[in-house]
């Protein structure tokens, strides 16, 4: 009887947590997909953050490159769906006392205004891209630089390419 209610039990857990990763984020944006340790490190080259540096993530998972970006002396915000990607992200900015220059956000990154970002960073499939590229248009100001990891942003010619990172300015 123990044993088949610890059984039921687990198997809860692991449906809720699938559901966070997977299913729940389909209903509402992309699936989480990490973005690989040199696809980051070819997003820190091309963003170049520094000091003075807005920069925002959209759809920023796990928070990994949030807190590269941070690392490196720029104010990052990422915006995440999945409450339980927004959790351990916020974990790991305060373990790594990154809390001043790093913070995520649990909202959609549709219903903000991208204006008061210089850099813009995204790994998103091609199926938001234009959408995204729209968004772009109308809320970016000249000048500002946009990475994105794997995905061509449509209608946009890529300045620089690291990869598979592509490099744009507006």
């Amino acid at each position: 009887m123990i044993e088949t209610v610890l059984l039921l039990i687990s198997l809860i857990i692991f449906v809720i947590i699938a559901s966070m990763y997977h299913i729940v984020p389909w209903f509402f944006g992309a699936a989480y997909g990490r973005s690989e340790t040199k696809a980051v490190s070819d997003i820190i080259k091309l963003a170049n953050p520094k000091k003075g540096d807005k920069i925002v993530e959209l759809g920023s998972g796990n928070g990994g490159v949030v807190i590269a970006l941070a690392k490196k002396g720029a104010k990052v915000e990422g915006y995440e769906i999945n409450p339980l990607l927004v959790f351990i992200s916020r974990k790991r900015i305060k373990k790594q006392k990154l809390e001043q220059r790093a913070k995520i956000y649990l909202k959609s990154f549709w219903k903000v205004n991208l204006s008061k970002y210089n850099k813009i960073v995204f790994f998103q499939y091609m199926t938001i891209t234009k959408k995204l590229a729209r968004k772009f248009e109308k809320e970016l100001k000249p000048g500002s630089k946009i990475i994105s990891n794997f995905w061509k942003l449509p209608g946009w010619k890529a300045v620089k390419q690291i990869g598979k990172v592509y490099f744009y300015e507006k």
